[in-house]
């Protein structure tokens, strides 16, 4: 198609052709040995990417907290700005399938979709606000155990023991985390009332993985997953426009906002950070009272945190594409200690640093434990559902189970035909049945825990084309192409490698419509 998808062209590269179970050439690929060089260059390559992507989510926690320390007043203007720089970057990739796929049933689940992550976006900016780094890292791990309990509620599925085991590790670290904390001289770097905020964000999120799950399976076409995340993108901008009322709760003490001035929230949003002009300068600073703006300074950590953003979706892509998604998941976790201690660093975070105390590095400790035990449970889930040849939905995490069909095992493969007929179009009718697979999302200007991932149909193989047909028919039957003839010889045009290394094709389009 002429607008491919975000995720396909990093994958599989801009120019990939989408292979064909009626390809001959595909097995042949498969039989090509790689090279020493090729293999140590592309473990470099995948290190490489691996290390930049685990510098780019320290950064992009790091300097999520930094942005709504910087602008603590205007935390509606910084949901809605990280949310609409992704609509028209989806526009743009997806092109006419924007409104190709704009139908009734579609848009529903698109719009469920929005709404959950508009509600998570919101609380937890909103959270973030006066919640520590430290513990926001801590909190964000709840996603897991939630989803876990969702997806055995609502989806009855299974997990191994291990995995429940890990889940209840993870609850216990965050328990300890804001028991034994000890609270702060100053509220408004960590408020038990913004940590609850912060975890409530939670919730929509596991809702949001649980739902991207079941959300096709009756969707029988193929998905444009840039079309899909422009409809996400677009509701969850809407759906922070609903979500207003929220900032006006009394009990959110000083950061409440009166719907009287949210509309002149966003003019003063406007001005604190691309005028550098600062708004709230009266009855603020205080213990009950707003904090006073700081405009000078608070565009920097905005735009570094969205570069942050770009930069961790576009490792991330790579990652799934030269490793895999359960090494994605890793860097997730490996995450933690090192954001935990650049929240820590003066250097980094300024007068917002805080040092973690015992309860704090205990807490840390149980929760990455609860989080080997939950991906080692992963691992073990994933064996035994391919010695028993399930054929049940993958799980949540791409690494956890194996990507199994669910429309039954592989049919038996029908007996070869003896006819020269039957040889001859054989390809043409070999079965194929329906794939599922796991499309990763970018994430729309939110700190995720973890990557996320949205389960729809694989694409179905393209048909060949005629002269492809026609290329195969000769090479079965053991004839020269009539491009080899003397008299026709110099139509053909000068052979091209192909980058994988396949042998060299040969394009008939030159050849007159009297020969072929």
């Amino acid at each position: 198609p002429p607008c491919s998808e975000f995720a396909h062209r990093l994958l599989h590269g801009p120019s990939s052709p989408v292979s064909s179970p009626m390809d001959p050439d595909t097995d042949r690929e498969k039989l090509v040995p790689e090279s020493w060089q090729s293999r140590t260059q592309r473990k470099w390559r995948l290190i490489l990417y691996t290390v930049l992507l685990l510098l780019a989510s320290v950064g992009n926690q790091v300097y999520f907290k930094r942005m709504t320390s910087a602008m603590p007043n205007y935390g509606w203007y910084l949901t809605q700005l990280s949310t609409f720089i992704y609509v028209p970057f989806f526009a743009v990739l997806a092109g006419t399938g924007v409104f190709e796929h704009a139908k009734g049933n579609l848009i529903l689940k698109f719009a469920m979709m929005g709404v959950f992550d508009g509600m998570s976006g919101t609380l937890m900016v909103l959270g973030g606000t006066h919640t520590a780094g430290t513990m926001q890292v801590l909190l964000s791990q709840a996603v897991i155990p939630l989803t876990i309990a969702m997806s055995v509620v609502i989806l009855r599925k299974k997990f191994h023991w291990l995995q429940h085991t890990g889940a209840f590790i993870i609850v216990l670290g965050i328990l300890c985390a804001n028991m034994l904390s000890q609270p702060s001289a100053d509220s408004s770097l960590n408020s038990p009332l913004f940590n609850a905020i912060f975890f409530c964000a939670m919730l929509p999120a596991a809702f949001s993985s649980v739902y991207k799950e079941v959300a096709f399976r009756d969707f029988d076409g193929d998905l444009d997953v840039n079309v899909l995340q422009f409809w996400v993108a677009s509701f969850q901008f809407v759906t922070n426009f609903l979500a207003m009322p929220v900032y006006a709760l009394k009990v959110l003490g000083p950061q409440q906002v009166p719907m009287s001035e949210m509309p002149a929230l966003i003019v003063g949003g406007t001005r604190c950070l691309f005028f550098l002009e600062d708004q709230v300068k009266m009855n603020c600073g205080l213990p009950d009272e707003k904090e006073c703006d700081h405009c000078s300074n608070a565009w920097a950590p905005v735009v570094i945190y969205l570069g942050f953003n770009v930069l961790y979706n576009i490792y991330t892509m790579l990652v799934i594409k030269h490793g895999s998604a359960a090494l994605s998941f890793l860097v997730a976790t490996l995450r933690m200690p090192l954001a935990s201690l650049a929240f820590a660093s003066p250097s980094i975070m300024g007068n917002q640093a805080v040092q973690p105390g015992l309860s704090d590095l205990v807490s840390l400790i149980v929760i990455i434990c609860g989080l080997v035990t939950y991906r080692y449970g992963g691992r073990l889930l994933k064996h035994q559902m391919k010695k028993k040849g399930s054929t049940a939905f993958p799980a949540l995490v791409p690494g956890d189970s194996p990507l199994m069909s669910p429309a039954g095992p592989e049919p038996s493969p029908s007996p070869r035909p003896t006819s020269v007929f039957g040889r001859l179009t054989e390809p043409l009718r070999r079965p194929t049945t329906v794939r599922w697979t796991f499309a990763p999302l970018i994430s729309t200007g939110l700190p995720v825990p973890q990557p996320s991932f949205v389960l729809v149909r694989s694409k179905q193989p393209k048909p060949r084309t005629a002269d492809r047909v026609r290329h195969d028919l000769y090479h079965r039957l053991g004839a020269a192409s009539p491009l080899h003839s003397p008299q026709l010889r110099h139509l053909a045009p000068p052979p091209f490698a192909d980058p994988e290394g396949m042998e060299p094709k040969f394009v008939m389009d030159f050849l007159p419509d009297s020969a072929k």
